[in-house]
């Protein structure tokens, strides 16, 4: 199911994008979790995928983080669906990207929806 692959690839692509903040900057005593969800909450209002990520990334101090091209290429080609899957679902998405995170700076590298 398209929606299944478009989740999972949001999923990856925000997970790259917790695991490159520096979080003893941003949160400064505050949960890294509850701050990603909100600046994912603001973000999630722009026009398209690459302005999302932009602005998320701008919003945590990010210039350049690395990120899975293949899976942002992805959300571009299915923009429309990835846009109300984002905006479905932010707080779900969170919380998986979070998860996965900590997979990726652990060595995992499996993903489980």
């Amino acid at each position: 199911m398209l929606s299944n692959e478009i989740e999972q690839a949001w999923v990856e692509v925000l997970a790259h994008i917790y695991k490159a903040v520096d979080w003893k900057k941003v949160a400064k005593g505050r949960s890294a979790y509850d701050i990603f969800e909100h600046r994912l909450e603001f973000s999630k209002y722009e026009r398209d995928v690459p302005s999302v990520i932009q602005r998320l990334c701008n919003s945590l101090s990010l210039q350049a983080p690395p990120l899975p091209l293949d899976r942002v290429d992805f959300l571009r080609q299915h923009e429309e669906e990835a846009m109300k899957v984002l905006r479905r679902m932010p707080k779900l998405l969170t919380l998986y990207a979070a998860q996965r995170a900590k997979e990726l700076k652990s060595g995992q590298a499996k993903l489980n929806l």
